[in-house]
C-alpha cells in the first residue's frame, strides 16, 4: 500500500519530489490486539481518493504558509486572515478539481461571513453527470485561520471523505461526545449550565469512573466571555478541563483517543462549529466508532449579539436568516441529535489533516525550507479502523 500510495500521491501534483508514508501503531491505545483484529480491508481500499485529499490539504497547508510570508506592512488581522483562507483555498481546490472522481461537499467553512472556504452544496472533481463514483467532502482549509495569521502553534488544514453524510449550514452546535450506547440519554436541551453536571455524571459511569477522574475538552474562551461559566462548573466536577487559549482546533484533542497526543480526553463538551462537528463526527468514526456525539443546534448571531454574556443563553438565540437556512436545509434547532445523523456509522472512508504552523501537540511542525528551492509539509492520514499514517511531503518550490 505504501510504494503505491506514494506514488499515485507524486502523480496528483508535480510539485511533490517526495512523498513518505510511515504507518503508526494505535493497537495500545486503543486496547490491544483486539484493534489490530479489528483492522479490515475498509482501510486499504480506495487509494486514488487518500492520493487526492492528502495532496489537496498539504498544498492548502504550504499555500497558507506562504501567504503569511507575503503578508503587506499594514495589513489589518482580518485581510490577513482572509489572504491565508483565499490562498489555502485555492490551492486545495485546485487539486480536488482534477479528482476522477466525484465530491460533493456537505460541510466547509466560509458561508457564514462571506470568506474563502468550501460551501456545503459545491461540487467538485469529475462533472456529477459524468461520475460514476462520488463522495462527500467535509473541509476546513484552514482550521486556526488567526493562528496561521498570526504564525501562532496550532493551525491546521482538514479535509475529509465519506458516504451519505449529511449537508449542514455553516452554524454552530453544543455538543458533547460520549460513549454511544449513552448519546440517547442525554438531555442537551437543558440550559447548558444546568444540565452539564448530570451530563458528567452519567459520562463518568458508563467509563467506571467518578466525576472527578474524567479529562474533559472544552471550546476557548478568547472570544467572549460566554464559556466562563460552564467551565467553572466543569472544573468544579472534573479532574482536568482543557481550554484553548485562543482558537479552538478538535482533532489533536480527539487524536488523543490513539495516542497522538496527551492527556488522552474521556469527553468533549461546548460550542462546535457545525462544519467542524461534521468532520470531528467523521474522524471519531474512524478512530474511536464506540464514541460519537450527541448535539443540538447553536446560533452564530446570538452570541456575537450579546458579547458580555457569561453564560451560553446566547447560543440558543437564532436570527431570522439563521432559522430560514436550518428549515430550507432540514435541520430544526428544537430537536436533540447524534453524529449519527451527521455521519452514519461505518461511512467515513479517510480523514487527512496538515500543519499550517507547528503543532507540538501532534508532532508535526508547519511548511519548511529544506535545502535550496524546496519546502516539506507535514501531517497525518487516518483510515477506518484507527489506521494512522503520518505523512511527510517534499515540494519543489
Amino acid at each position: 500500500m505504501n510504494e503505491n500510495l506514494r506514488t499515485m500521491i507524486q502523480a496528483v501534483d508535480d510539485r511533490i519530489i517526495h512523498a513518505s508514508v510511515t504507518w503508526l501503531d494505535t493497537s495500545t491505545a486503543r486496547g490491544g490486539a483486539d484493534s489490530k483484529t479489528a483492522r479490515g480491508s475498509r482501510a486499504d481500499v480506495n487509494l486514488d481518493e487518500d492520493a487526492y485529499l492528502v495532496a489537496a490539504m498539504a498544498s492548502a497547508a504550504l499555500a497558507a504558509a506562504e501567504a503569511r510570508a507575503d503578508f503587506a506592512d499594514g495589513m489589518t488581522l482580518n485581510d490577513r486572515k482572509v489572504a491565508v483562507d483565499g490562498a489555502a483555498t485555492e490551492a486545495a481546490e485546485k487539486v480536488l478539481r482534477q479528482a476522477p472522481f466525484g465530491i460533493r461537499v456537505a460541510a466547509g467553512e466560509g458561508e457564514r461571513d462571506d470568506s474563502p472556504g468550501a460551501h456545503s452544496g459545491q461540487w467538485l472533481g469529475l462533472a456529477e453527470s459524468e461520475a460514476a463514483r462520488t463522495v462527500d467532502g467535509v473541509f476546513d482549509y484552514v482550521d486556526g485561520t488567526e493562528l496561521a495569521a498570526t504564525a501562532e502553534p496550532g493551525a491546521l488544514t482538514l479535509g475529509g471523505f465519506g458516504v451519505g453524510v449529511r449537508p449542514v449550514p455553516d452554524l454552530q452546535a453544543y455538543a458533547v461526545l460520549a460513549p454511544v450506547e449513552l448519546l440517547a440519554d442525554l438531555d442537551l436541551m437543558l440550559r447548558p449550565e444546568d444540565g452539564v453536571r448530570m451530563v458528567l455524571d452519567r459520562i463518568a459511569a458508563s467509563l467506571g469512573k467518578l466525576p472527578a477522574d474524567l479529562t474533559v475538552s472544552t471550546h476557548s474562551i478568547a472570544s467572549t466571555p460566554m464559556h466562563h461559566t460552564l467551565i467553572d462548573l466543569m472544573r468544579s466536577r472534573v479532574r482536568a478541563v482543557l481550554v484553548p487559549e485562543s482558537v479552538t482546533v478538535e482533532p489533536p484533542y480527539l487524536l488523543s483517543l490513539v495516542g497522538l497526543s496527551e492527556p488522552r480526553i474521556d469527553s468533549m463538551i461546548g460550542a462546535i462549529g457545525l462544519s467542524e462537528l461534521a468532520f470531528a463526527a467523521g474522524l471519531v468514526d474512524l478512530v474511536a466508532p464506540g464514541l460519537g456525539f450527541a448535539f443540538r443546534l447553536a446560533s452564530i448571531s446570538g452570541p456575537r449579539a450579546e458579547p458580555t454574556l457569561t453564560s451560553l443563553d446566547a447560543l440558543f438565540n437564532f436570527s431570522e436568516d439563521e432559522e430560514a437556512a436550518l428549515r430550507s436545509s432540514g435541520w430544526d434547532k428544537d430537536r436533540q441529535y447524534t453524529s449519527e445523523d451527521l455521519v452514519r456509522p461505518g461511512t467515513s472512508r479517510s480523514a487527512a489533516l496538515f500543519a499550517v504552523t507547528d503543532n507540538p501537540s501532534l508532532g508535526i511542525r508547519g511548511p519548511e525550507p529544506e535545502g535550496e528551492g524546496v519546502a516539506n509539509v507535514e501531517g497525518f492520514l487516518v483510515k477506518p479502523s484507527a489506521k494512522v499514517g503520518r505523512i511527510r511531503l517534499d515540494y519543489r518550490r
